[in-house]
């Protein structure tokens, strides 16, 4: 399935406020059974999914009010400081990195170590690999943290359906160009086809996931 057009309803994050993620991949409102106004009519509304993102719930991957008990709050506490993207250029490709939306899954530094070195510096060689693994390698960076350009021609977004995933242990990964409502807050020149989502509560970068689930140790046994 390819992008959708921009006349196509895409599936829509919202995050509200000091409360769960609300998931809508349906925009015709439908009947809600046993729910009438004073004229006997049936209601009808949008049906969505609310998403856990306190990290507090007991039936993760859903919200089942638990922000309300803990006092969690969304306040984006970062100062932007490491909201820039740093250009390595190589022989065949060059490679893209903000380490601001980086969620420290790890898929980069495991898959491809000659590259992504960690405790290193600098800490990407973009001649550590061939084109082809590093290119491979990027395409799983989940956060979109990393992109690439090959004969000067960036390569930032795939070709998927919309998915929202509860990763082991860590965030939402979000594929397939749903729409985030808080997009207007991301750094400039990220993918919008991928990104994380915080869901451990602590993320300093809210909605977006910083990797403090990994600090924290968050868990999540059902998922």
């Amino acid at each position: 399935m390819s992008k959708k057009k921009d006349n196509e309803q895409k599936p829509m994050i919202a995050a509200l406020p000091n409360g769960p993620y609300y998931y809508f991949t349906d925009f015709e409102p439908k009947p809600i059974d046993g729910l009438t106004n004073s004229k006997g009519e049936t209601l009808s509304n949008l049906k969505g999914t609310a998403l856990c993102r306190c990290g507090a719930s007991d039936n993760k991957p859903f919200c089942v009010g638990a922000h309300s008990k803990i006092g969690f709050s969304d306040r984006k506490e970062t100062d932007g400081h490491l909201d820039k993207r740093i250009d390595y250029v190589g022989n065949e490709v060059t490679i893209h990195d903000n380490r601001g939306i980086c969620s420290h899954v790890g898929y980069c530094t495991d898959n491809l170590p000659s590259v992504f070195k960690l405790d290193e510096e600098p800490w990407i060689d973009p001649n550590g690999a061939s084109k082809d693994e590093i290119i491979e390698t990027i395409k799983k960076c989940p956060s979109g943290a990393l992109s690439y350009s090959v004969s000067g021609k960036e390569h930032r977004d795939q070709d998927r359906d919309p998915l929202i995933t509860a990763s082991k242990n860590g965030p939402y990964f979000v594929t397939g160009w749903v729409v985030m409502t808080e997009a207007k807050e991301r750094a400039e020149k990220v993918s919008e086809e991928h990104f994380t989502l915080c869901r451990c509560g602590s993320s300093k970068n809210k909605p977006f996931c910083d990797g403090t689930h990994w600090s924290i140790g968050f868990k999540d046994e059902k998922n």
